[in-house]
């Protein structure tokens, strides 16, 4: 089991305890931001001070090599009949908040771990709140994506719509899919991730960087470590506003 690891020769303070829950990072299409809110997610834990898992299940890793120390590797296939691994979730999010980076294209293996293992049930009466991220582009990809998982998960989790300006900025399709009616019957909430700069994401992409290490890389020149801290509190501004913010993940004392 992963564990949250403090140096304790640097500092001295006290992990703030998180309620249960598991967050996942979603959408059926590759490539629209899910890792890059996984990563933002955990920063805004990490300067925040709040204990969390990170459950990492894209073949390619990203979220793992970003936090190897908080990451544990997972996967979700069809073959996987006995789900011994991505059970695991379920009991780490008993601990703690677990933020999951789903990959594209795991819509039916995800969907087949949450009604074998009865998961949605299960977090319901062990007081597990989950909460479904989906990351958006205007594509009907996406759409038609996030409608068959709405129509799967029901009312059974939280659901965050989030329109990556990083990947689209104009939204032509997005009433036609998710109308008012949609929002207010499942009560969605709907967020814009900023957009990051091109050279600044590509390098943090291809580096595989924290956040922490990217704030502090040696090859961004002053205006680009100047942009990332200005899109950095943008981005927690998003996050907070969204329910993402201390006060709602914190343990009640």
């Amino acid at each position: 089991m992963v564990k949250v690891k403090i140096d304790k020769t640097e500092s001295t303070t006290t992990i703030i305890p998180t309620r249960p829950g598991i967050q996942i990072s979603n959408c059926k299409k590759g490539g629209v931001g899910k890792t890059l809110l996984s990563k933002l997610k955990a920063a805004y834990c990490l300067e925040s001070e709040l204990d969390f898992y990170a459950v990492d299940a894209d073949r390619q890793e990203s979220f793992l090599k970003a936090y190897p120390q908080f990451a544990l590797p997972t996967r979700f296939s069809e073959l996987d009949k006995n789900l011994k691994i991505p059970d695991r979730i379920l009991d780490l999010a008993l601990e703690k908040l677990v933020l999951v980076d789903l990959p594209g294209n795991v819509e039916e293996a995800f969907n087949y771990w949450l009604t074998a293992s009865d998961i949605l049930e299960a977090s319901r009466d062990l007081n597990v709140e989950i909460q479904n991220w989906y990351v958006l582009d205007d594509s009907t990809e996406c759409y038609e994506g996030f409608l068959r998982t709405l129509e799967f998960v029901k009312d059974n989790a939280t659901h965050i719509l989030v329109r990556n300006l990083g990947r689209c900025e104009d939204w032509d399709s997005f009433d036609q899919f998710i109308t008012p009616q949609l929002i207010a019957e499942y009560q969605l909430k709907v967020v814009d991730l900023p957009k990051l700069r091109f050279d600044t994401a590509t390098t943090v992409y291809k580096n595989a960087l924290s956040f922490t290490e990217a704030r502090r890389h040696s090859e961004f020149s002053t205006a680009q470590l100047a942009g990332l801290r200005g899109y950095m509190r943008r981005v927690y501004s998003v996050l907070e506003g969204a329910g993402f913010n201390v006060e709602s993940l914190k343990v009640n004392q």
